[in-house]
């Protein structure tokens, strides 16, 4: 896999701004350290700026965007806004819900390939809940985004919980057979709704929903190809 340079910026709640940059195989889920040109040392941003608070953020990449978001005590803490360069259209969107850094927070990217069929679904829930849903798809199925760091359905992970924000991105386009991406009761009713945006084309961005999540609900989507 070849390596490409991805870039970001946070800001924070006190005006200060922390720039990112790190040279990241393609493919692979990495972390994303300070940018050395303005930070002396390539450093995780918990260790940088613990105790700022960051309101604002957006992580770019050369050819393909998967995920990105904070790490903290093996979690996902911080939902990060991404998108390919070029596609850029909002070049510091808000976060969900502004997030306060502790030391040993990372930031970790997937840099995807251009031809990666990763899609994701970024959620968000009124307990505060942050996680990441996600399928590669290989062919005309019905595709079911598990939870990044379990593999998980979505009703198991955050059952009892409603999602509020919510972004997709996949770069599947008219091999969609569904609106995005659905989220189906434990009957196959559609419940709720996600774009799936593709990042070579268009930022992805946060819009605000009301998805209620119990056990034995799914997160998917039709795809022809």
């Amino acid at each position: 896999m070849a390596t490409n340079t991805v870039n970001g910026n946070l800001v924070c709640s006190d005006g200060t701004n922390i720039p990112l940059k790190a040279e990241l195989a393609e493919g692979t889920e990495s972390a994303l350290t300070t940018d050395t040109v303005y930070t002396v040392s390539a450093m995780n941003i918990g260790d940088f700026a613990p105790g700022k608070t960051i309101t604002h953020a957006l992580v770019s990449s050369d050819n393909g965007a998967g995920f990105c978001y904070v790490l903290s005590q093996g979690l996902v803490a911080c939902l990060i806004p991404y998108s390919v360069k070029g596609a850029v259209t909002d070049g510091a969107p808000a976060l969900c819900q502004p997030y306060t850094l502790k030391a040993g927070d990372i930031v970790r990217y997937m840099n995807s390939t251009a031809a990666s069929r990763l899609a994701s679904m970024s959620c968000y829930t009124a307990r505060g809940v942050s996680r990441i849903f996600h399928v590669t798809p290989s062919g005309g199925a019905t595709n079911e985004l598990v939870d990044l760091q379990t593999g998980n359905s979505i009703g198991d992970t955050l059952q009892g919980d409603r999602i509020v924000k919510i972004m997709g991105s996949s770069v599947d386009g008219s091999k969609i057979e569904t609106q995005g991406f659905f989220t189906v009761d434990a009957l196959g009713n559609v419940v709720g709704t996600s774009a799936a945006t593709s990042p070579i084309v268009q930022q992805p961005s946060f819009s605000s929903c009301s998805i209620p999540i119990a056990l034995n609900y799914k997160a998917q989507f039709l795809t022809n190809a």
